[in-house]
């Protein structure tokens, strides 16, 4: 266990860098498989079951149906959001257009730019390296670098390397997705020049990072990088769905640069090692609750049993006579005798009473019977039996501690804004659009509301860019009859 959470240790400190070649792309894979395997071999397999429950718990809350309960959420609304809206549908629409391989002159001229606007691209993305663009928007005077989210295994590989990995930005130390932290890094050494001539040419533009998903993660990081450079200072960010990748507090630090858009139960936000590591847990907790619940059913059953049937030699001499003088009156009153004191005395109240009498040792006085001995043994072995399952569950979650020491809980990062829908939960497709904006939300909303791992019909359908700009559209809408 200690070589365990020294590997996790060791890693928690290495740095991640994007590999040069084949080989490098194998030996950090092979990392983080056995990392991986070090720290969940044990409780993956309880994932099924955990997801099982999720879907079947009726009772469970979603981020929706919190933002409108908790006091912690204020619902954003007027026309003061409005001009900000009209920016983020434009970033969006920009950023799903010049996310295309194919065709990218007619989705660049669509996005409004001009073939003399691309800076930098890197169109296909590799392990730890994703695909952006580097756009000079001579409209918005800006500098804009898209970043694009999971399209391809490769993409995939890089979400997978998810260990948290120490970071520090302005005297802030926390930790970081290690993936996306060296897909940032491998970002900026790619764009860091292009930006700082594109500056000397036009010096009143400003820098905005912008991404979906991965590519959202990545604008954070790659945002706290760039201002961390005199020259690039004021670097703000834009993220859509971003991915769970800093630490709570480095995620409160880039409130005033970074802008993060969530939409309806999209999972993304609050999909990390440390959340999935907690939902696994907490499926565990509620077996373990369950089996306790059982147990404890039986040992009361079986405990009964052993009282009824040795109730002389359980019970004092002195209530021999009356338990026999009731179960004589009610054998006759009946015509059946043994059973006639079970309805003087629940179950629950002889199980009391043997327990209140285990200091009197009734083999040293007047026991009658040579089966009582077994029966206390049964009672013991009972206890012991529940005190040996309370040890097991109490190293078994010691072992959790020890085995996840190295994950860090993972938030999206900066100023959340929540797009909600009353309607998304038992939505109708009958139902029209305009119908649908009267029942779409903006909440601004605390960073730990995505610390816990949520499972809901529209977790994966709520995630792509198409329905992100949709529901924006709806919001616009709304705001504007307003």
């Amino acid at each position: 266990m200690t070589n365990n959470r020294n590997y996790c240790a060791s890693v928690e400190r290495k740095p991640l860098e994007a590999p040069k070649n084949l080989m490098q792309a194998i030996k950090i894979l092979a990392e983080a498989i056995t990392l991986f395997f070090y720290t969940e071999r044990r409780y993956i397999f309880n994932l099924p079951t955990a997801i099982a429950q999720a879907v079947l718990d009726k009772g469970k809350k979603t981020i929706e149906s919190e933002c409108r309960e908790r006091s912690d959420c204020a619902e954003v609304k007027g026309h003061q959001i409005l001009k900000e809206l009209y920016e983020l549908k434009r970033l969006l629409r920009c950023a799903m257009l010049l996310s295309r391989r194919k065709r990218f002159s007619k989705f660049l001229c669509a996005a409004g730019f001009e073939e003399e606007d691309v800076l930098y691209r890197k169109k296909r993305s590799r392990i730890l390296k994703p695909a952006f663009t580097v756009i000079r928007d001579k409209e918005s005077e800006c500098l804009l670098v898209f970043i694009r989210g999971t399209r391809c295994i490769n993409d995939t590989l890089t979400d997978a390397l998810c260990a948290p990995v120490s970071f520090h930005h302005n005297m802030v130390s926390g930790h970081a997705h290690r993936g996306i932290l060296a897909a940032a890094s491998w970002i900026k050494k790619n764009c860091i020049n292009v930006l700082l001539e594109a500056l000397q040419q036009y010096p009143h533009f400003k820098i905005k990072i912008v991404g979906h998903s991965l590519g959202g993660g990545t604008a954070a990081l790659l945002t706290y990088r760039l201002r961390e450079i005199q020259q690039l200072s004021s670097t703000t960010c834009v993220t859509f769905g971003p991915a769970a990748c800093m630490t709570l507090e480095l995620a409160e630090l880039g409130k005033s640069f970074i802008t993060s858009i969530v939409n309806g139960s999209d999972i993304v936000p609050t999909l990390s090692a440390s959340s999935v590591h907690d939902f696994i847990a907490e499926g565990r907790n509620k077996d373990k609750i369950s089996s306790a619940k059982a147990i404890a059913k039986l040992a009361v059953n079986c405990c009964t049993e052993v009282v009824k049937k040795h109730k002389h030699s359980l019970l004092p001499w002195s209530q021999h006579e009356n338990i026999n003088t009731l179960s004589d009156n009610l054998g006759e009153a009946s015509g059946s005798s043994g059973t006639s004191f079970e309805p003087f005395l629940s179950e629950e109240q002889l199980l009391i009473e043997s327990i209140d009498d285990d200091e009197y040792d009734s083999s040293s006085e007047g026991s009658d019977n040579d089966d009582s001995d077994d029966g206390e043994d049964q009672l013991l072995n009972l206890e012991l039996g529940k005190h040996a399952k309370e040890k097991d569950i109490t190293e078994e979650d010691s072992v959790s501690e020890d085995t996840t020491s190295a994950w860090r809980r993972l938030y999206p990062p900066g100023r959340i804004m929540h797009i909600t829908s009353q309607m998304s939960e038992n939505s109708n497709s009958n139902h029209s659009d305009a119908d649908d904006d009267k029942h779409v939300f903006l909440y601004q909303t605390p960073t730990q509301l995505y610390g816990k791992l949520r499972f809901s019909k529209g977790m994966i359908l709520d995630h792509p860019t198409k329905k992100y700009l949709k529901k924006l559209k709806q919001l616009i809408n709304k705001l504007e009859k307003e």
